[in-house]
């Protein structure tokens, strides 16, 4: 796993010294590769193989036949960056001087096979985590807001589907930022955002129970 630390020259995150010396030594092999097999064939052949159908194991799975079949230095620099799905990695790449031949293979690696990789990530480390949510407003015969039909997917492909009033969801949004103001975040930045979306959202809550009740006793 790479660690992250900062530097005090230009403040920018970059890798642990070791994982530096490892991803050289990778991307120097990467390029061994890619003048024997431009296309670097052999390589993608491996990661569609594993990333054709998406498991539980798939992650470990993949790093592992990369280690097995080019060797831990390569199949270390080819997941980093594919696993994580960002941009951001192959930058850190960049400044390490990482060959363009091999910085251009790898961005491709990842435009290929990023989104399934990152899913095989999320699916090792959160088996039954959010994946993706979807929501569908519905609206009365005069064209009001009724309600929200919102449906979550977990990693596992798994889904609920639920139908409320938008006042439902104010109260599951106020429940999920109470428990996230709970904990004890190392940003303050990102902790202080969450109180205040959690203050504004109480007061809205307030004012709908208000409103509610001046209804009932109209």
């Amino acid at each position: 796993m790479a660690k992250k630390k900062k530097t005090p020259d230009d403040d920018v995150n970059v890798f642990a010294p070791d994982v530096d010396k490892n991803i050289k030594k990778g991307s120097a092999a990467i390029a061994k590769i890619l003048k024997s097999d431009p296309e670097g064939g052999y390589i993608r052949d491996l990661i569609e193989c594993h990333l054709s159908d998406v498991g539980y194991d798939t992650h470990d799975d993949l790093v592992t036949a990369l280690a097995l079949a080019f060797g831990e230095d390569i199949g270390q620099t080819i997941t980093f960056p594919l696993f994580a799905n960002d941009p951001l990695v192959l930058a850190e790449y960049e400044r390490l001087k990482v060959p363009e031949r091999v910085i251009t293979f790898l961005r491709y690696l990842v435009a290929l096979y990023g989104a399934k990789a990152e899913h095989a990530a999320m699916r090792m480390r959160h088996p039954e985590g959010l994946e993706h949510t979807r929501f569908g407003t519905n609206y009365d015969s005069d064209g009001r807001v009724c309600d929200i039909t919102m449906k979550l997917v977990n990693a596992s492909g798994d889904s609920i589907t639920i139908t409320d009033e938008p006042e439902g969801y104010l109260f599951l949004v106020y429940q999920m930022l109470e428990q996230l103001s709970s904990i004890e975040s190392s940003d303050a930045d990102s902790g202080t955002e969450i109180t205040d979306a959690f203050e504004k959202i109480e007061a809205k809550l307030k004012n709908s129970i208000k409103n509610r009740i001046k209804e009932v006793y109209q």
